[in-house]
């Protein structure tokens, strides 16, 4: 088993390298990996702006659908210029409170709203036996 004789074994701190890295060895890389870097991407961004010029020498030019005010289903006015919601209930409320034909050919109207109320409400009163 153990005995009290072991020796203590004491850690010292190893002294340091004499060849150790420098600061300023560490920066200069980091440095020039940085300038490297910067070099390689304005030469892609140069290159692809030349390729985009023999591309399409006119310069760009803005696709027709985008004059339409709309796409597909999505609506690209402005909402501020877009009065086709108005217009709709405009006309839904104008043929709510006037004559008008449904289907000239079959003799089928529209009579305003509240015509139409009392219309339904005198026959239900009719119904019921003259009006209480």
């Amino acid at each position: 088993m153990s005995t009290g004789d072991e020796s203590k074994v004491e850690w010292e701190t190893p002294p340091r390298a004499r060849d150790a890295v420098s600061g300023r060895l560490i920066s200069g890389v980091i440095a020039g990996a940085f300038i490297l870097f910067t070099f390689f991407v304005v030469s892609a961004w140069a290159q692809l702006q030349e390729r985009g010029k023999n591309l399409n020498p006119a310069g760009p030019s803005e696709p027709p659908e985008l004059g339409r005010a709309e796409i597909n289903i999505v609506n690209t006015g402005l909402f501020q210029l877009d009065t086709r919601a108005y217009e709709e209930t405009n006309e839904q409320r104008r043929k709510l409170h006037e004559y008008g034909w449904v289907d000239r050919d079959g003799g089928v109207v529209h009579i305003p709203i509240d015509r139409a109320i009392e219309r339904v409400v005198g026959e239900q009163q009719r119904r019921d036996g003259g009006g209480r």
